[in-house]
């Protein structure tokens, strides 16, 4: 299995709830007025002072706003604009911690997979992630467990390009357990993006690079190498997506948030 130690560079079912250096300014000017005191107050805000990192949990999925459970509908920008994917998320709060379990439908509104998440002081971390594959023998869609092999989803603090955080895993598919399907995920921090257009309101975004690797254990190294986008906005979180697969980025699609409803409402539009 390839690893990637760097951004740009390789090393040799149906609807069922249940389941579902800025901050070193100079101290003069700090002490020099109120209003030089304010603009060092306000930098802060946007950076980590004293590490000078960035604190961009703002941006991730509003935790706290999601203890009741909220679906985001995301329409196709290419192809068939009428597809969509919807993604159901919960806070849950344990004596072991703060989650967020997400769970998300294709079009037809069956499961395509359900993730659990850990919130913790540094970002987000995957703990666990169940993939829905067709089961040979009885020719439904089954949940199959995957390996998370590094966990990491959303960071809090960033600081420049440079940094890569690495998503992992593996899984065995139901139509051969003795094969390994492997995911790498890179995503590199890029900083601001432009606004997003959401509910006739403007959101401030962040941006960041994705480098994907899909592999078959069984077919040697050959691998599927993907690229791109991703865009989380201020209170609302993941807004836009975009991967190319292959040399010449022949597969490809674009999601962004279309709307935000209950989950009592996807239950609705699945029994129309």
């Amino acid at each position: 299995m390839h690893r990637y130690h760097s951004f740009w560079k390789k090393k040799s079912d149906r609807i069922n709830p249940a389941a579902s250096s800025l901050c070193k300014l100079p101290d003069a000017y700090v002490r020099r007025s109120v209003l030089g005191t304010l603009v060092f107050s306000a930098l802060c805000t946007l950076f980590a002072c004293g590490n000078g990192k960035r604190d961009i949990r703002a941006y991730y999925f509003p935790i706290e706003n999601l203890k009741n459970g909220l679906v985001y509908a995301y329409a196709s920008g290419e192809g068939d604009t009428t597809d969509r994917r919807y993604w159901y998320f919960n806070t849950m709060e344990r004596d072991s911690g703060t989650f967020l379990i997400g769970t998300q439908y294709d079009r037809y509104f069956a499961i395509n997979q359900i993730t659990r998440e850990k919130i913790v002081a540094s970002g987000s971390l995957a703990r666990n992630t169940f993939l829905y594959e067709q089961d040979t023998a009885s020719g439904k869609s089954i949940p199959v467990r995957a390996a998370i092999e590094s966990a990491n989803i959303f960071p809090f603090q960033v600081s420049d390009s440079l940094g890569v955080i690495l998503f992992q895993l593996s899984y065995h598919p139901p139509a051969d357990t003795a094969a390994t399907i492997y995911i790498i995920r890179n995503r590199r921090f890029l900083g601001d993006g432009p606004d997003f257009e959401f509910g006739g309101k403007r959101y401030p975004t962040v941006r960041f690079g994705l480098q994907e690797a899909v592999g078959h254990n069984k077919e040697g190294s050959a691998e599927v190498e993907g690229r791109g986008e991703e865009w989380y906005a201020k209170g609302l979180g993941l807004v836009y997506y975009r991967k190319s697969f292959g040399e010449e980025g022949n597969i490809r699609y674009a999601f962004r948030l279309k709307e935000t409803f209950t989950m009592s409402e996807l239950e609705r539009r699945a029994n129309e």
